[in-house]
């Protein structure tokens, strides 16, 4: 079965909204201003009226309300902004119960977030390469978004035979999924994301996050590597993912991360819990 194959199958991938991917691509340019961001923002009434929403929660417990794009993209700056609409706009389709990965409600979530947070926080660290920290967060946020097409095509006898893989060969669940399937999430998530036009940076990132890109010059799948692994590591594990993830420790030398600053990086993480709650609620 082929990443197309699988697709074609699925009966409702999430609908997802064309501003946000306009943001996502927008933001990848090296020179963006207020105004830019704001005019993609305003092709998106729902959109837009969650933003201000949102921008009016008591987690910011701003003074006087925002009312208008203008002013949330102000106040906020791009970055913040990214992070909310991105929220807005898959928040809903990944806090849904996935059976053929034994994934709970919100569980994809909250990990998908924690990789974001996780993946940000690792392109500010000083890396041997460049990384924009709104590239990292959502690479990180969409690294598994394969998961929720290829779900569907999983019945109990396929789910049977990639729980064998992992448990016997000890196979990583991508590599238990392309010896079942013909392929697996990874390469799924990235073809979803080239029909959305995605950057492709953000696509080689999510095909690679289990096999990643670190000679001649690392990628930035290394990056979404090292961060997944890294929120496994503090506790965020998805169904069968706890007994199928393989870290490659080729990614963490490509990076420069040590022992130490890889316990800094797992407290930083650690502490944004509440970030990761404030993007959580957005949904």
């Amino acid at each position: 079965m082929t990443p197309n194959e699988v697709i074609a199958k699925v009966k409702n991938l999430p609908a997802v909204s064309q501003a946000a991917l306009k943001l996502v691509t927008l933001l990848d340019q090296p020179a963006v201003s207020n105004e830019d961001v704001v005019t993609v923002l305003k092709y998106d009434d729902v959109l837009t009226a969650k933003l201000l929403r949102a921008c009016n929660s008591p987690y910011f417990g701003f003074d006087e309300q925002v009312s208008s794009v203008e002013q949330a993209v102000m106040i906020l700056g791009h970055q913040q902004i990214l992070h909310m609409v991105l929220s807005l706009a898959f928040g809903g389709a990944m806090s849904t119960r996935l059976p053929g990965y034994a994934i709970e409600a919100k569980e994809l979530w909250f990990h998908s977030l924690s990789t974001a947070v996780a993946a940000e926080h690792l392109a500010r660290s000083g890396l041997p390469m460049e990384v924009e920290p709104p590239v990292a967060f959502t690479a990180g946020l969409l690294h598994d978004i394969g998961k929720l097409a290829l779900h569907q095509v999983l019945d109990t006898g396929t789910q049977t035979a990639i729980r064998d893989c992992i448990i016997q060969q000890r196979l990583p669940r991508n590599v238990a999924e392309r010896e079942i399937l013909g392929t697996d999430h990874c390469e799924v998530g990235a073809r979803l994301l080239e029909t959305w036009r995605l950057p492709v940076e953000i696509v080689e990132a999510v095909a690679h996050h289990h096999s990643p890109v670190g000679t001649p010059q690392p990628k930035l799948s290394a990056v979404i590597h090292v961060s997944n692994c890294l929120v496994h590591l503090i506790g965020s594990t998805l169904g069968w993912e706890c007994y199928a993830v393989i870290a490659d420790a080729g990614a963490n030398e490509a990076l420069g991360i040590t022992p130490e600053k890889l316990e800094c990086l797992m407290i930083s993480v650690h502490d944004s819990a509440q970030q990761v709650e404030h993007f959580m609620k957005l949904a």
